[in-house]
């Protein structure tokens, strides 16, 4: 089984109990059923402990005891999975063209999903909309489930009212968001449960965290392309300074083109080239459809992608010129293709520059895809209690 050296080691000090339990919640979500003897091994925790934590999670239904394992030397085992009825959790995604409500189980399965799509976010539609998939989605759980309930998450872009140019609206219909407390309006419509708001783009790369890295990296950027360009830096296995608004915002870093500097969210997002797409007539899901685009696409495509890929180059270099995280994933609201084919011409960029002083970035792509910022929402009340984060160890 290959996993990196310290993604899922635990400690034995009591002190860590919390700390050693979600390390073991976060390696079956991940990898699915093990016996308490792999998790031992993986942890590198004491079988003693291991044994304790199992009681714990029976008690409280966390784990399932899946059938045992015979033809293996000593005593035949039983591997555990999570109990997906464990826990529920509902996300709200708020993106600049698309809103998703969905309801996840502890296995992170979405379980059901209501979307919108419009050609901006204004307050008014979106709460509607909110409001209405709430009460869809408390009817489907039972009075039981939903005393399991974990909490809502938000996931949102920052500073939505500033984009009405981009948007082509009014700006006075964009400024509402300035003047509603979307977390205050979402409690009144379930004022017993929490509700935690994160980053959209954070909130993907917690999708990436919990269901994606196949390599097990702890320390990386992540990118995702979505209609702006968006980025977050995990450090030791969690996401980097959330609290403090643009740490990560890899948007505004400067990129030198062939008219000036400019930001690079005015290079390498999909805006332009979603715009450019309806101009001509064409539908921007083309480019989420796994199927060859159009020939009059593929040119649009491929303009794009020559300027952006030169803006994201840079960005990488700039970002790991200060922190050193040598791996970069790569996620976008687009089809598998085209994500690899985007992937494959940067690490070829990316391999002709001179890394004097620093590590040359590897290149992967992000695994949850167009789910990731609905995905992520959901899964932030479980990260609040399952997460492997430094306030966890403070407890």
């Amino acid at each position: 089984m290959n996993v990196s050296k310290n993604s899922h080691r635990g400690t034995n000090q009591v002190s860590l109990k919390q700390y050693n339990e979600n390390t073991i919640i976060s390696l079956l979500r991940q990898q699915g059923p093990l016996t308490k003897a792999e998790i031992a091994r993986i942890t590198q925790l004491t079988p003693q402990t291991i044994s304790l934590i199992f009681k714990r999670f029976e008690q409280q239904n966390l784990v399932l005891k899946e059938e045992y394992i015979y033809g293996k030397m000593g005593q035949p085992s039983a591997p555990f999975s999570l109990n997906p009825e464990a826990s529920f959790s509902i996300g709200i995604s708020i993106g600049r063209h698309q809103l998703d409500i969905s309801l996840i189980d502890f296995k992170c399965k979405i379980l059901k999903q209501y979307s919108l799509r419009y050609d901006y976010p204004e307050v008014k539609v979106v709460l509607k909309k909110i409001s209405l998939s709430l009460k869809k989605i408390f009817n489907y759980l039972s009075p039981d489930q939903q005393q399991r309930l974990a909490g809502i998450g938000l996931a949102q872009p920052d500073k939505i009212s500033k984009w009405g140019e981009v948007f082509g609206v009014d700006s006075n219909i964009l400024t509402q968001w300035d003047d509603v407390n979307i977390i205050d309006e979402i409690k009144k419509l379930t004022p017993q449960f929490d509700v935690i708001r994160l980053n959209d783009v954070y909130a993907a790369c917690l999708a990436e965290l919990f269901l994606g890295n196949p390599n097990k990296h702890t320390n990386f950027l992540y990118i995702y392309l979505g209609t702006f360009i968006g980025g977050a830096i995990v450090l030791n296995g969690q996401l980097f300074n959330t609290d403090q608004l643009n740490t990560s915002s890899i948007g505004t870093i400067p990129i030198h083109t062939s008219s000036g500097h400019r930001q690079l969210i005015g290079v390498a997002s999909l805006n332009s080239l979603e715009q450019d797409l309806k101009k001509t007539g064409f539908d921007p899901k083309l480019l989420t459809i796994e199927k060859e685009l159009p020939p009059a696409v593929r040119l649009m495509f491929d303009s794009w992608l020559e300027h952006a890929l030169e803006g994201i180059k840079w960005s990488i270099v700039s970002v790991n010129s200060v922190i050193s995280t040598d791996t970069v994933l790569i996620d976008a609201h687009l089809n598998k293709t085209l994500i690899a084919e985007i992937n494959k011409k940067l690490s070829n960029l990316l391999a002709n520059f001179q890394w004097e002083a620093t590590e040359p970035a590897i290149i992967e792509s992000g695994s949850v895809g167009k789910q990731a910022r609905a995905l992520g929402s959901a899964i932030i009340p479980f990260n609040s209690t399952y997460g492997l984060s430094r306030s966890t160890l403070l407890k």
